[in-house]
């Protein structure tokens, strides 16, 4: 219990500095703009999916952070979590938003148990989706861009193509490359169409930097288990 309670105070405060004393302007609804709301959300997070945001942008070569791709994504996910935007700082398991050979990103559910069912959130709670085949199958709209759910402007690395979200034929050759002779898919915080996760097949050379969005949830024990 007490490191869960420093573990809080540490999050509202990094949150309360990266949200509320930034150049950022808030909507009604944003509960990462007020203290208080911070604090309630944090102690009632509806339960979903969660999307944050790292800090620090990456080059291509993503698979170099452990022995396989999956598992760097999470490191690179894991070392940034406590210092996002995120409310649902005790969602237990976290993955990189990339696809890769072995897990695209419509087989989260089989491969790491995500709760399918459940609502997209982004890191403060704003809706993305009802589900997540509503979030990465590109059959629908999102409800919001990301950069309308404090997931900021920027594009991102994602390795995924549209529709479908499975591995894009650019990706860095599976995240091994940070040279700008090969490409990786990008997306686009600023769309909600159904392409969003690889705009007109958006590619940037694996050599530029790029943020990475992080997956985070508590897995959903009916799914199957792949990991």
């Amino acid at each position: 219990m007490r490191s869960r309670n420093l573990i809080l105070i540490t999050f509202l405060c990094s949150s309360f500095y990266y949200n509320c004393l930034g150049d950022k302007t808030c909507s009604d609804e944003d509960k990462s703009c007020s203290t208080q709301a911070l604090l309630t959300s944090a102690l009632t997070v509806p339960n979903g999916i969660y999307i944050y945001s790292t800090l620090t942008t990456y080059q291509g070569n993503l698979a170099a952070f452990d022995s396989t791709p999956e598992i760097s994504g999470q490191n690179i996910c894991r070392g940034e979590k406590l210092f996002s935007s995120l409310v649902n700082q005790f969602c237990p398991d976290v993955w990189a938003f990339i696809s890769t050979e072995s897990v695209p990103l419509s087989s989260f559910a089989t491969s790491f148990s995500a709760p399918i069912n459940l609502p997209v959130f982004g890191p403060t709670g704003l809706q993305l989706a009802s589900t997540w085949d509503n979030f990465t199958l590109g059959s629908v709209s999102l409800d919001r861009p990301l950069s309308d759910a404090g997931l900021g402007t920027d594009d991102f690395w994602t390795f995924a193509g549209t529709p479908g979200g499975g591995l894009a034929a650019n990706n860095c050759n599976i995240g091994s490359d940070n040279t700008n002779i090969v490409s990786g898919a990008t997306g686009s915080a600023k769309s909600k169409n159904t392409d969003w996760l690889n705009p007109s097949a958006a590619t940037a050379t694996c050599d530029t930097r790029h943020r990475v969005l992080c997956v985070c949830f508590t897995p959903d024990s009916s799914s199957a288990q792949a990991q």
